[in-house]
């Protein structure tokens, strides 16, 4: 049975199972009474500022029907009754302290199809000044008074910053670091067990969308209340008013209620050995309706974990390179104190130089025996980015938000690199010197319109438009190839001129119908149109007459455009101008409440391409249609004890680029054909998921294990000759089929004692890869050109690769005393069925501690981390080492805790590398590279708050 059958077969399993499961669950609901949901806001009458109040639901003769206590969300307080599906008349009444009692008469009408029903928002006025958002439990979940770190409400993760023990003036990163079942990853990238974050929040508002590092990097860990985890309605969900498409998964950060209005900055600077240098500067300024914060940074360290971590100094986590960076940026959001409307702006501006080194072993797998290479390689890259966006969202009369966005680049690039390919005697070396210069521009705008009927459906439309240009975008390069065979060179100078510019728009409508027990039915339309003209203009410089390389500097041109196109390389200059159309359709059945979300999604595109193609030799214009159905199938629960909480299936069409199926050689490189496959097919991916999860809050004990797997048909592989007497390569992308992976992890973690100071960690994962590609195929013909690949007669390669990876930490804490004790260990084994291959049993392990402390006596703050990290069965002697790191600052406040002095030692011992190590059906390879090296530094830090006068 084909993967195709199994496929088919494995979506309609699940389709049936969940068909099943909600089948029964709507016979067990239809022994019940319909109920709709009733939901509002309240609100101070005269600052619009929210309120915590007790709301009670009545009857006209004041009878109660329910109760509950306002939930709040960042500036705004919810409260939602689910009452019987029928016509009735309540009065909702509003109680807090320091307030009047509010009410508000409600008719309940025109039911229909209708879920819920939003109620007129709810202002109450004062009786006398009180702060009426008093600190508070979480509805009895974390008390402060306990410092309990993690509880869960419901499905929501709630840690309490408080009951962490950080270094003085840390930041929002390292408070992270700590969170149980958390990882941060150097780009960023946030991972709550196992499950990426795809946002960061502050206060329920977006704050730099997208660009997690400036929060993470300039918010001080002091200003933090708390920090949420949980699924979040999207942004059209919400003015919706149900889910109409999976939950976002946010982290919100809290702040104190004293930073909640006001104004607040911090101020860093610091300098050390080695020359390294660093100073920020973050100021936020708040109220009721309004955020505006600003920060800049400057510094050449290129690292912000903080010693006292979890020491992630992991190969796959060093930042690459030295790196300096300047930024700057700013963020406003606003909104209405009726909130009928919400803005937000943002805008960053940065400047980066980087200084990178690499070193490559690497082995290719091939017939006849491995090819061996090594390389090392310099860049200097200096760039300057500017980015500015703007998003605004209407809430009355209509329903609806735009977004626009700006990004602009500019950058040069300085490189040098060698290379040598070797078996038993040397095959080539190859000397390489670069400049490359490139500026882009790119702009988007976005808009979305919704219209709610009385009845119960609704109506979108939206519309958005992007354009890109890519101007200059300017390559300059000599090569240098020796042939140790035949000893002869081969010499060439490159300037490569690769320009151009696209747009595309794209418009939808859709209706979507509401159907009882909140199932509904969508339907949308849609037209999708994009241009994109590209130039390729190739010019061998090395062809101007006796002109050598000594006669001038890379980068120059000749004075004039007759000079320049007269040593136009025309094999490999082309133009091309690509229209698309695609006219699409989408039907979609979603089922949505309180605790889980179903959805079936059947789009259907047709797309249309014309491309007119530009070459030497060939003037034409291409065309090609096709037509793609990509299903997908998402169940989420939320507020799971224990049992599944997520399942899905999608799949996935890749189409090649319409440009690489034109019959047409990339000739550029003596060592590298490519060859261009007008034949080849579009790739198609079958997705799994499944995600359980076991949470019991009276033991603070959380248990969650995932499965993914995906087949693949189709796959892009390489067809590659090489040829054994000059070392050059032919490569052609052709289809192959037999690639699929699978992957399972677990997190488990829990308090192993009554008062909760120790704490047990586990995470772990297994993946298995089912790699096939096409091995390298020898000739022997004592000729530079490269040869034609063998297509009828071409061998296959297939690899595979497990890898596993375990961590298993303790950590103790009392009052300013954290102690921890952790491991990780990462293996991969690699075996195949060809004959030449060596079985690869490569393994990564690292273990150590960490230490916390403040003496009290001296208010004297010690963070401190030693680990060793150690590395066996690599190909290369080089890379089975044993590295021990260690780092430690210490810190004291002063001034009434608004000024803090570190010292800071990075890397005190000299031990940290950067080293990476891959493996696929074609090859494996090991990579060292640079990273910034050990330094001392000694630093500033001022914090200083205005509070507005009560």
């Amino acid at each position: 049975m084909n993967v195709k059958k199994l496929s088919i077969i494995a979506v309609c399993l699940l389709m049936a199972f969940i068909a099943n499961a909600q089948t029964d669950s709507t016979k067990v609901k239809t022994k019940k009474e319909r109920k709709v949901e009733l939901y509002g806001e309240v609100y101070d009458s005269f600052t619009k500022a929210r309120i915590k109040a007790f709301m009670t639901l009545m009857r006209p003769d004041s009878t109660v029907v329910d109760t509950m206590t306002c939930w709040a969300w960042g500036t705004n307080s919810y409260y939602e009754f689910k009452v019987p599906a029928k016509q009735a008349d309540f009065i909702i009444k509003g109680t807090a302290e320091g307030y009047e009692d509010t009410y508000l008469n409600y008719q309940l009408r025109h039911m229909a199809r209708n879920s819920s029903f939003q109620l007129p928002r709810m202002l109450m006025k004062k009786k006398q000044q009180d702060d009426i958002w008093r600190e508070s439990s979480l509805d009895g979940v974390v008390v402060t008074g306990t410092k309990v770190k993690i509880a869960y409400r419901g499905d929501t993760i709630v840690y309490n910053a408080s009951a962490f023990n950080l270094p003085e003036g840390s930041m929002l990163d390292g408070l992270i670091r700590q969170m149980p079942g958390a990882e941060l990853k150097d780009n960023g990238d946030i991972y709550i067990n196992g499950k990426k974050i795809d946002y960061l929040t502050l206060n329920g508002k977006d704050f730099f969308k997208g660009q997690n590092k400036v929060m993470l990097d300039n918010l001080p860990y002091f200003t933090v209340k708390d920090i949420k985890v949980y699924n979040k309605s999207t942004k059209q969900s919400e003015m919706i008013g149900h889910d109409m498409e999976k939950k976002d998964y946010v982290m919100d950060v809290a702040l104190k209620r004293e930073y909640n209005r006001g104004f607040m900055g911090n101020v860093e600077a610091g300098a050390g050995t080695d020359d390294r240098y660093m100073a920020r500067l973050f100021a936020l300024y708040y109220d009721d309706h309004s955020r505006i914060s600003v920060f800049g940074n400057t510094n050449n360290v290129n690292e912000t974990r903080q010693p006292g971590g979890e020491g992630e100094w992991r190969p796959s986590n060093m930042p690459q390179g030295l790196r300096a960076t300047k930024q700057t940026g700013f963020n406003l959001n606003t909104e209405d104190a009726d909130k009928r409307w919400e803005e937000t702006l943002n805008g960053t501006v940065v400047w980066s130089d980087a200084d990178h080194w690499n070193r490559t072993s690497s082995e290719t797998f091939a017939t006849d025996g491995n090819i061996l290479g090594g390389s090392e390689s310099r860049s200097r890259q200096k760039d300057f980015r500017l980015s500015a966006s703007n998003e605004f969202q209407i809430m009355k009369p209509i329903q609806g938000y735009s977004s626009v966005s700006l990004s602009y680049y500019n950058g040069k690039r300085n490189t040098t690199a060698k290379d040598s390919t070797y078996r038993d005697f040397i095959i080539n070396q190859t000397q390489n010197d670069g400049l490359n210069k490139y500026r882009s521009l790119s702009m988007n705008a976005g808009l979305w319109l919704f219209k709610k009927f009385e009845w119960g459906d609704y109506v979108s439309l939206q519309g958005s438009f992007t354009y890109n240009r890519q101007k200059p975008s300017e390559n300059f390069s000599r090569n240098n190839t020796y042939f140790a065979q035949t000893g002869t060179n081969d010499f060439r100078e490159y300037y490569i001129d690769t320009h151009g510019s696209n747009y595309e728009y794209n418009i939808q409508a859709g209706y979507t119908l509401q159907l009882l027990n909140r199932w509904f039915i969508g339907t949308s339309l849609g037209y999708n149109q994009s241009m994109n003209d590209t130039h390729n203009s190739n010019y061998r410089l090395d062809w101007l007459g006796n002109m050598t390389a000594n006669d001038h500097q890379l980068g120059w041109l000749p004075s004039t455009i007759e000079a320049l196109n007269s040593v136009i390389d025309d094999e490999n200059t082309d133009s091309h101008l690509n229209l698309n159309r695609r006219y699409g359709a989408s039907v979609e059945i979603h089922h949505s409440d309180d605790n889980q979300y179903f959805s079936v999604r059947m789009p259907l595109r047709h797309q249309q391409e014309r491309m007119n193609y530009h070459t030497y030799d060939l003037d034409t214009v291409a065309r090609r249609h096709y037509t793609t159905f990509q299903p997908s199938i998402d169940y989420y629960r939320w507020n799971v004890k224990a049992g599944l909480q997520r399942a899905s299936y999608s799949l996935s069409v890749s189409q090649p680029d319409f440009a690489s199926l034109m019959p047409d050689d990339d000739t550029t490189s003596p060592l590298a054909l490519r060859i261009n496959n007008p034949g080849l097919k579009a790739t198609i991916s079958h997705n799994f998921n499944l995600g359980f999860a076991v949470n019991n809050d009276s033991l603070k004990r959380h248990f969650d294990v995932w499965t993914n797997a995906s087949i693949t048909r189709n796959s892009w592989g390489t067809r590659t000759t090489y040829n054994s007497q000059t070392g050059a390569y032919t490569y052609k992308n052709d289809n192959i089929n037999g690639n699929w992976y699978w992957g399972m992890g677990n997190s488990y973690q829990q308090p192993l004692d009554k008062a909760k100071r120790l704490t047990l960690q586990h995470r772990n994962d297994v993946e298995y890869t089912h790699s096939v590609d096409f091995d390298v195929l020898y000739v022997a013909i004592p000729s530079q050109q490269p040869q034609q690949p063998q297509t009828a007669t071409h061998p296959t390669s297939t690899v595979n690769n497990w890898t596993l990876h375990e961590h298993l930490g303790l950590e103790y804490q009392r009052d300013k005393l954290t102690v921890s004790v952790s491991g990780d260990f990462s293996w991969r084994n690699s075996t195949s069925n060809r004959q030449n291959f060596q079985r690869i049993n490569a393994y990564d392990y690292n273990y150590g501690g960490r230490l916390l402390y403040t003496i009290p006596w001296v208010k004297l703050s010690l963070a401190t981390d030693l680990r060793m990290y150690s590395r066996r069965g690599y190909q290369s002697a080089m890379m089975n080492t044993d590295d021990l790191v260690w780092n430690a600052e210490l810190s004291r406040s002063l001034l009434k805790e608004k000024l803090t002095m570190k010292l800071t030692a990075f890397d005190l011992l000299h031990q940290l590398s950067s080293t990476q190590y891959n493996v696929n059906a074609q090859g494996r390879t090991e990579t060292w590279q640079n990273c910034i090296p050990r330094y001392v530094m000694l630093s500033l830090t001022y914090k200083f708050t205005q509070k507005p006068k009560k």
